[in-house]
């Protein structure tokens, strides 16, 4: 169709013009698809940096010690035996079950002191569902089995203190009495998830509930899943327990990471207000484009009027040339936007390097340590481009219909 051969051919009139309206296209596509890599990027390592070092993917409690679980009250254990592991290892899906026990505890170096959680574990178990084995700057896992502690990085860089240091943990009983435990430091840990290195000590699981005065209770069990269906196991969990008389639920890690949450439902709000501003940058450099050019071919689209075309004719030529450069920003913009997102998947974005000292994120509610890498979402580069160039056409109508709707005699003459 001739409208149509017109606007394209159009698309190679004002150059310069056209080509920084496609980069003012394409930088606007690419600031979306950069930024909501990063953000996804941060949700996606917040929520394996939870569950790798903190929650597991399921954790199991009394429901009373749930509540207040923050508290880290001695109340509402767990007792913690052959039975109920059978239990749990029966159902379809685990693949891990790490029992613990917290407790809040004042540290000492000999000088200084400092609030702490207290975790007891059983190594082997604990290395089943979490990955802090792999994250030892100095020592290893096997000092639990020479009733030493592990610590985290920051809190050893706080309370100055170094691999064979000894550390007392001051604490409460559960019979509200006070007690200690005097044990050497054996292992220091810098993992991912900055709560875990600023305010934990690891302890072996016999030595904490003797300390404690608790029998074999533990607060919480932990566990590793499958891809099966967290929903699925849950609920077989919960029906095994009923089955056995058992006073305690099975949680999904979701329910201790609410701040990690709630960050995340501030993304998508954040998303879709820099939509809006990309939207609204496409379809004002696609308006002012049109309406430059009809302001400079208005003898011309008098003249096409005077030899016979029909209004939705010219109407289509700068609707053609309009969506033509929705079209070539979009392309561009997506190919920037590719290059951007392929950096940060690969390569990630270090707050170090660009301010010079360690960002914690934890102090918003992420945890996340240092460098932040991005995520793929081919999804998006699709929807952004085809709906550019949906609002690209849109936004042309008006302006050309404008153009389009001059009287031929007064179009030829400027009038």
């Amino acid at each position: 169709m001739f409208s149509i051969r017109l606007g394209l051919r159009n698309l190679l009139r004002q150059k310069r013009r056209n080509i920084i309206t496609i980069l003012v296209i394409a930088f606007a596509f690419f600031g979306y698809l950069f930024i909501e890599s990063l953000f996804n990027g941060i949700e996606n390592m917040s929520f394996d940096n939870i569950k790798n070092f903190a929650t597991g993917d399921i954790q199991i409690a009394h429901p009373a010690y749930w509540e207040e679980k923050e508290e880290l009250l001695l109340e509402n254990l767990i007792s913690w035996n052959d039975e109920l592991a059978e239990i749990i290892f029966k159902t379809q899906g685990v693949v891990g079950i790490s029992p613990e026990l917290r407790f809040s505890a004042n540290l000492n170096n000999g000088i200084d002191e400092m609030g702490v959680i207290g975790i007891g574990i059983i190594p082997e178990s604990y290395n089943e569902v979490f990955q802090t084995r792999d994250y030892f700057i100095a020592g290893s896992m096997n000092a639990l089995y020479e009733n030493k502690a592990i610590i985290g990085s920051q809190l050893a860089e706080l309370m100055d203190l170094e691999l064979n240091d000894y550390i007392i943990l001051l604490f409460r009983t559960k019979e509200d009495t006070f007690n200690t435990i005097d044990v050497e430091v054996g292992g220091i840990v810098r993992t991912l998830n900055p709560m875990m290195n600023t305010n934990t000590v690891l302890l072996p699981l016999s030595i904490v509930q003797q300390s404690l005065n608790v029998g074999n209770n533990v607060t919480m069990i932990s566990l590793k899943t499958s891809e099966a269906s967290q929903e699925d196991i849950i609920h077989s969990l919960e029906n095994r327990f009923q089955e056995k008389g058992l006073l305690i639920q099975a949680y999904s890690w979701r329910e201790s990471a609410q701040s990690v949450i709630a960050f995340s439902e501030m993304k998508k709000g954040g998303i879709g207000a820099i939509m809006s501003v990309v939207l609204l940058i496409g379809m004002v450099g696609i308006i002012n484009n049109v309406i430059l050019s009809a302001l400079e071919r208005t003898s011309e689209i008098g003249m096409m009027k005077a030899l016979g075309m029909k209004e939705w004719e010219i109407v289509l030529v700068f609707m053609v040339e309009a969506t033509g450069l929705g079209v070539l920003g979009g392309l561009t913009g997506c190919l920037l936007g590719y290059l951007g997102v392929n950096w940060m998947v690969n390569k990630g974005m270090s707050f170090k390097d660009l301010y010079g000292e360690w960002l914690d994120w934890s102090q918003y509610g992420v945890p996340i340590v240092d460098r932040i890498y991005g995520s793929w979402n081919y999804s998006t580069f699709g929807y952004i481009f085809s709906l550019g160039v949906i609002v690209a056409l849109l936004s042309s109508i008006i302006p050309a219909y404008w153009a389009a709707h001059k009287d031929p005699v007064e179009a030829i003459y400027h009038r």
